[in-house]
């Protein structure tokens, strides 16, 4: 079963795959490359958005299948090398993040570049953006001349509302909403989702009605 998207970012026959799911989703990733008309053994680059399962669960195995590299901030690097433990969710859910995360534990994985806020990664058109909250390093990627925003776990779309990151799953709550306001100030048309359906119209209006919304909240 699917839990989180990931997706291939073709930029002047580079190849650069956003996150990779759970773990065992190599074939899967195949197959999707396959109807697209490449072949893995073209993937240059992987960037994970940040370090929980959904997302790098396949990380470790793809990039021995593939000599892939590795992308990830520099706050977020530690947790998927596992020099750091995963950082335990600090609201509701912590109980069941420190009973059920060894095992959904991924597999270590080296990285090979470390990035930062704003940071502009060559080969791929794609700009950093740090939001911090759902994990110390999680990130959008955004794609200016797309007008495109890779959003990570900082925003979701689920039962036909967007909003921010699910509360009992963030490692600061409050810090993950106040990294939203890095969002009003872009230009986007297209929002790709982690968790949720695509929007491609009116987003510029959806994140800043949200974040207005999330300010008020707190």
């Amino acid at each position: 079963m699917k839990i989180a998207n990931f997706f291939l970012v073709v930029n002047h026959g580079e190849l650069t795959l956003i996150d990779v799911g759970s773990k065992d989703e190599i074939e899967n990733i195949r197959r999707k490359f396959d109807e697209a008309g490449h072949s893995l053994d073209q993937l240059k680059r992987i960037i994970p958005t940040h370090c929980h399962p959904d997302h790098i669960g396949s990380l470790a195995a793809l990039k021995q299948a593939t000599g892939a590299q590795v992308l990830a901030h520099e706050a977020e690097a530690p947790f998927i090398t596992q020099e750091a433990r995963l950082p335990r969710a600090r609201g509701a859910a912590w109980l069941l993040h420190a009973l059920t995360e060894p095992l959904f534990r991924p597999e270590p994985c080296p990285v090979d570049q470390t990035l930062k806020h704003g940071d502009t990664i060559e080969g791929t058109g794609l700009t950093v953006i740090h939001m911090p909250g759902h994990s110390p390093g999680s990130i959008c990627l955004y794609h200016r001349e797309a007008r495109a925003l890779f959003t990570g776990d900082a925003l979701i779309n689920m039962f036909g509302k967007m909003g921010g990151p699910f509360p009992p799953f963030c490692w600061e709550t409050q810090r993950a909403r106040r990294s939203l306001s890095r969002l009003k100030e872009l230009d986007v048309e297209t929002l790709y989702f982690s968790h949720g359906e695509t929007i491609r119209e009116g987003a510029n209006e959806k994140i800043r009605s949200l974040v207005e919304f999330m300010n008020k909240e707190g």
